[in-house]
C-alpha cells in the first residue's frame, strides 16, 4: 500500500501544480482591462439617434433590411455599397425600377410608385429601416409604425442640388463614410475629364435644357442641372432660370432670344413638341439648324440623382456634344 501511495505522490503533485496554474491563469485574465472594452457586434448594436427632415429616429444595430421609398435614395444607397431589400419603382407606368440601376436589383421588392404609397406593401416587405425622401413626410408617423424611418431631402449648394452632400448625410445614417468619400472621389475624377473634352470640342457653345409637357415649355437651370453647368463646365444660354425655382415655364415666343447652340430636350408630349417643330421659330432656332436638338431620356435626366444616375449623363453629354452631326 504504502509502495501505490509513493509511486502516486510525483504524479498527484503535477496534477495539483497544473491546477494551481489554471486556476491563477483564470483568475489574472480580467486583469488585462479594468473595463473591457465592447466588441464590433456590441458597438453597432448601440442605440444611436439620427436628425432628419421630420425629426428625430433611433436606430439599433445595423439595418438588414432597408426599404428605400423614392429612386434617386437607391442609387446613393448602392454607391455606398447597400442593396435595398424592398423599393419604390421608377415611376408610374413603368411597373420596374429605374433602367440604369436594375442590374443590380435582383431579389428586391417592388412596391409600386412612391405617390400611391402602399403601406401594408412596405408592412409585409417587413423592413427594420426606411429611408423616405422629404416628399413622404406627412406619412413618417405611420411609416415609423413600420420600421424606424429617416426621411431625407435633396441637400443644396448654392440652391443647386448636390448629390454628394446628400449621399455624405445617407452615409452617415448607415455608417458608410468611406464608402462615400470614394464614390465622389471617382466621380469627380469623371467629370474632369469629360468636362475638358466637351470644352476642346464645343468652346463656349451654349446648351439649354427644355422640357416639353402637355400644358407648356420649361426652361431648367442648374438647381435641377448642376451636372451640366457645374460639373461639366457648360455655358449657360440667355434668360438662364436662377437657383430659386426648379424651371422657368417660357413661350415659344421667347425661344429666339435664348436661341442655344444646344439643346437637351426631354419630351413628355408628343403633341406639344410635334406642334413646336411646325413653327417658323423652332426651324430658325440655331440648334434645330445645326441639328443639334438632343433628347433626353425621363428616368435618368428627370428622376436621376446620384453617382450613377449622374456618371451615365454625363457618358450621354460627351457623346451628344463631341459627335460632329
Amino acid at each position: 500500500m504504502k509502495q501505490i501511495i509513493r509511486k502516486s505522490a510525483p504524479i498527484l503533485a503535477l496534477v495539483l501544480t497544473t491546477a494551481l496554474l489554471m486556476t491563477a491563469c483564470g483568475k489574472s485574465q480580467p486583469t488585462l482591462s479594468s473595463s473591457p472594452s465592447a466588441t464590433p457586434a456590441q458597438e453597432s448594436a448601440k442605440p444611436r439617434t439620427i436628425k432628419h427632415f421630420a425629426g428625430e429616429t433611433v436606430i439599433t444595430g445595423k439595418p438588414q433590411k432597408i426599404a428605400a421609398l423614392n429612386p434617386w435614395l437607391i442609387d446613393l444607397m448602392l454607391a455606398l455599397g447597400v442593396k435595398p431589400s424592398s423599393s419604390v419603382q421608377a415611376g408610374p407606368e413603368t411597373k420596374d425600377f429605374s433602367w440604369y440601376l436594375k442590374d443590380k436589383m435582383a431579389g428586391v421588392t417592388n412596391l409600386g410608385w412612391q405617390s400611391e404609397t402602399n403601406f401594408e406593401s412596405i408592412l409585409s416587405a417587413a423592413p427594420d429601416l426606411i429611408l423616405a425622401n422629404d416628399g413622404m413626410g406627412k406619412g413618417f408617423d405611420q411609416l415609423s409604425k413600420i420600421a424606424p424611418t429617416v426621411v431625407l431631402k435633396p441637400e443644396e449648394t448654392d440652391g443647386a442640388k448636390d448629390w454628394r452632400k446628400t449621399v455624405t448625410v445617407l452615409a452617415g445614417v448607415l455608417e458608410k463614410d468611406e464608402e462615400a468619400k470614394k464614390a465622389i472621389a471617382a466621380y469627380d475624377e469623371k467629370a474632369k475629364q469629360a468636362k475638358e473634352k466637351i470644352a476642346a470640342s464645343i468652346g463656349n457653345e451654349t446648351v439649354m435644357f427644355l422640357r416639353v409637357t402637355s400644358k407648356e415649355l420649361r426652361y431648367y437651370g442648374a438647381k435641377n442641372y448642376d451636372i451640366l453647368y457645374k460639373d461639366l463646365g457648360l455655358k449657360a444660354p440667355p434668360l438662364f432660370p436662377d437657383n430659386k425655382a426648379t424651371f422657368a415655364p417660357i413661350s415659344m415666343e421667347k425661344l429666339p432670344e435664348i436661341n442655344p447652340d444646344h439643346i437637351l430636350i426631354l419630351n413628355e408630349s408628343n403633341e406639344k413638341l410635334e406642334e413646336l417643330k411646325k413653327t417658323a421659330i423652332w426651324s430658325q432656332l440655331t440648334a434645330v439648324k445645326k441639328n443639334q436638338v438632343h433628347p433626353v431620356d425621363y428616368d435618368l435626366w428627370f428622376q436621376g440623382f446620384g453617382p450613377t444616375a449622374y456618371s451615365l449623363m454625363i457618358d450621354e453629354t460627351v457623346k451628344m456634344l463631341t459627335t460632329k452631326q
